[in-house]
């Protein structure tokens, strides 16, 4: 929020509409409390003064580019910001956008401190609320949470002396930060001025008004809330050591020398001198302000402003402006980041003009970086770069000097743009190096300060960008390594000029195994962890988006953790996804234009075998069922072979491997053998008339010389497990009656059962299709659900389950149980 001094009173520019703690009307994503920090854990901390964080050891800044943006970015905006070094933008934002931004720079969120915005969420007490429920809940707490109103907005201004809303704050800048944002944008901050020019009015037992800004008798004088600001800017660093602070306006909580020694310099890593060259210029109290702000005509410089101002006012103006001027250089001469955030449109050079050479003249004249401009509508709506140089430019009054200009420069981006692995893992990421505008020059690599235990290393340190450069980045993570993110600082270098990108890598810490259902029903994947931990409630810890496949049948899972999912649709794919990279929704695709994929299994080589059914799930035929192997990640297959329809097998469905045995189920309820030690061959073919009948819809898989088969029998759900050992002697490609090896038939908490797996210990999971009432019919929205027989329920003659997870939606169909 920014304030004006005119005709001796601070006055709010109500013409930036966006700019308080209420400024958006994105509704912020809801926020999960993170652990709490109580208010003696909070007086406990100590905060320690460090340089900017946003300056290298060298003194250099890691950013030259920013943008501000409260609403929620499209495709066209989130390009463009993703472009920039840092982002400040709404809590709104989506997963994906987010990690758009942070492919190559950061992003802070925003969070005001002097207000509680009152439509946007908040947790208090572990609870998520809306900060009019806040207000309601707090009203009347003593120490006082609220002293009085910013009647702009309707934001009831925060009494920060009262230890239990420093508290507030802190837990819900933890919680935000918890989402992954880099940093926390801070604003509201200049909102102590008021306290300064209320002191100056009168005594604090009485009611201070200024605009639409009321105090209310009874508040803190300005010495006390000044210091209250510092203090909970300090809160937040002790905190949260690690997360970058920038600090919107507040200049006279800012420098040490100020402030006994003890300012809010060294605590934040930069801060934004809001409307320090050009400003809005609302042209009427009425004017709609979905309009007016998109206006070039409605944007000036503050030398026009004076222009059209009296005397006094203009001179009353220049000396308050040139106030924050002078702190803003001071704080950068120290070391800090100043984001000079302008105000402006693409078609008004002049305020672009004036912002730029502004900027670049401070850079020149004080011979440093990390003096920032950018310019914006007022209501922060629109991303806009500053308009090259040219003629017409140039002719427009102040621009004789402007001088930007896109100079032959490279590109560097990351895919993934994130990194999931699993401690004690090996993950790699590709670099994309792209020349700009004709750049012919050498790129040269190197790491950075990489975290400890971490080992990185790259394919080539030296590249001459073309149409597709592409370095890979390999990173291990030790087994010791604990759960969280962690930076892995790249550094891209040409004629001299130097850029840092940060790729963000997640290490997650599972204890044994993880389950990865296939969801048709949702469309996704959903992984849970720890599963000897979980229980009816348990959440998956990563899921693919909600359709982020069209078909999801089936999942499987390499030595490295690797999953495969399958696509099962006419021009099928399967995807691979790294470690722990479901969450990114972004996987790998390696095989493409498979007809109707269903089945999918990775053998001890960790060799991918798929199975193209050839039919469409209700069973029509499409065209001749293929088997084929895919080793070492290719995209061709090394070996395969055809199911031939004319011998009446049917189409094949799941798929099994165990040593250099494969088998498969099919919809003619059949399970086939094929010896694939040397070139596939069809060793067996075998049915279970009495006690599986119905093997289309179900699974197999194979554990310690048994094979377990999920079907029907009579209309009955069951699981049988076959000794192997005991099948009769084959008869070439016809089946033959395999019930006498049938051992066990499981019927108990089955309701069309499809996917089978082991964990390590010997527990079997199983995926439902469906549950009870769908089974008879009555219902046919009833869900599926996941559901284990202990190892030792498996032992006796009736074995039952003893977890039951619903999955949400009828139809999971594919199921994998491993390290993940």
């Amino acid at each position: 929020m920014n304030f004006i001094r005119t005709s001796g009173a601070v006055l709010a520019l109500t013409a930036l509409m966006c700019l308080s703690a209420c400024g958006s009307n994105t509704p912020t994503a809801d926020i999960t409390a993170s652990t709490p920090t109580s208010a003696a854990q909070l007086t406990a901390l100590a905060a320690t003064k460090a340089p900017s964080r946003l300056r290298r050891a060298d003194g250099t800044s890691k950013v030259s580019t920013f943008d501000t943006y409260y609403a929620l970015p499209d495709t066209t905006t989130l390009d463009l910001l993703s472009k920039r070094d840092i982002s400040f933008v709404q809590p709104g934002i989506t997963p994906d956008q987010m990690r758009a931004l942070q492919n190559t720079g950061y992003a802070a969120v925003y969070l005001a401190l002097g207000e509680l915005a009152v439509d946007n969420l908040y947790i208090d007490g572990g609870v998520t609320k809306t900060g009019r429920q806040v207000k309601a809940d707090h009203l009347n707490d003593s120490p006082k949470w609220f002293i009085g109103t910013n009647g702009n907005f309707g934001a009831p201004i925060l009494n920060l002396t009262t230890p239990a809303v420093r508290t507030f704050l802190v837990n819900n800048a933890g919680a935000l930060l918890d989402r992954g944002f880099d940093g926390l944008f801070l604003d509201t901050i200049d909102d102590a001025e008021f306290f300064s020019n209320a002191d100056a009015a009168g005594p604090t037992t009485a009611v201070y008004i200024e605009g639409a800004v009321t105090l209310d008798a009874g508040r803190p004088n300005y010495a006390a809330m000044k210091r209250a600001y510092i203090d909970t800017i300090k809160a937040l660093r002790s905190a949260l050591p690690s997360a970058l602070l920038i600090q919107n306006g507040g200049f006279d909580l800012l420098l040490d020398r100020e402030n006994a020694t003890d300012g809010s310099q060294g605590y934040v890593d930069g801060v934004m001198h809001e409307v320090a060259v050009t400003k809005p210029n609302k042209p009427s109290p009425t004017a709609d302000d979905t309009v007016w702000p998109f206006a070039p005509q409605n944007y000036e410089t503050w030398e026009q402003y004076y222009a059209r101002s009296t005397p006094a006012d203009a001179t009353r103006d220049r000396a308050y402006r040139a106030n924050r001027d002078n702190h803003a250089l001071e704080y950068f001469r120290a070391g800090g980041i100043v984001f000079q955030q302008d105000f402006g449109h693409p078609d008004n050079y002049m305020v672009q003009c004036a912002s730029y050479l502004y900027a670049k003249n401070v850079r020149t004249q004080e011979r440093r970086d990390g003096w920032l401009a950018a310019y914006s509508d007022a209501g922060f709506q629109r991303a806009y770069d500053f308009v090259e140089t040219s003629a017409p430019v140039r002719a427009a009054p102040g621009c004789s000097a402007y001088d930007k200009v896109t100079e032959p420069d490279f590109s560097t981006t990351f895919g993934p743009s994130s990194v999931n692995v699993g401690a004690g893992r090996t993950a790699t990421t590709t670099l994309s190096i792209a020349s700009v505008n004709g750049y012919a020059g050498k790129v040269y690599l190197s790491l950075g300060d990489l975290p400890a235990g971490v080992t990185a290393s790259l394919s080539q340190t030296s590249v001459t960008p073309g149409p597709s450069t592409k370095v890979t980045l390999t990173l291990t993570v030790p087994s010791t390594a604990a759960a969280g993110t962690y930076i892995i600082p790249v550094q891209a270098q040409s004629q001299g000029e130097s850029m840092r990108y940060d790729l963000r890598l997640t290490a997650w810490k599972t204890t044994g195994d993880s389950v990865f259902v296939a969801q048709a029903g949702l469309g996704k994947v959903l992984a849970y962890d720890n599963s000897a931990s979980l229980t009816s409630t348990s959440a998956p810890a990563r899921s693919l988006p909600t359709y982020s496949v069209q078909q999801v049948w089936n999942i499987a899972l390499d030595s490295q953790g690797t999953q495969y999912v399958v696509d099962n649709v006419a021009a099928g794919k399967v995807t691979r996804y790294p470690s722990y990279s479901l969450n990114a929704g972004a996987g790998i695709a390696q095989l493409g234009n498979l007809s109707y994929p269903t089945g999918v299994a990775v053998d001890p080589q960790d060799r991918l075998w798929v199975v193209q059914s050839g039919s469409m799930p209700n069973g029509t035929a499409v065209t001749t069922p293929h088997v084929g192997r895919y080793d070492g990640g290719a995209a061709t297959e090394s070996v395969g072979f055809n199911v031939e329809r004319t011998l009446n097998l049917g189409f094949p469905q799941m798929v099994a491997v165990s040593g250099s045995t494969l088998w498969m189920n099919t919809n003619f309820g059949l399970i086939l053998k094929y010896d694939v030690s040397a070139a596939p061959t069809l060793s067996g073919v075998y049915a279970f008339p009495t006690k599986l009948n119905d093997l289309g819809g179900g699974s197999l898989t194979v554990r310690s010389g048994v094979l377990w088969l999920s079907g029907k029998n009579a209309g009955t759900s069951t699981i049988a497990s076959v000794n192997i050992a005991a099948l009769p002697t084959p008869n070439g490609p016809y089946s033959v009656n395999g019930d006498v090896a049938v051992t066990k038939s499981i019927t108990s908490g089955l309701y069309e059962p499809a996917g089978l797996a082991f964990d390590g210990t010997g527990n079997l999971w199983v995926v439902n299709k469906t549950g009870a009432a769908g089974v008879a019919g009555t219902n046919t929205t009833d869900p599926g659900s996941l559901v284990r027989f202990p190892v030792a329920s498996l032992g006796t003659a009736t074995p039952t389950p003893n977890l039951n997870i619903g999955l949400g939606s009828r139809y999971p169909v594919g199921l994998a149980v491993g390290k993940p």
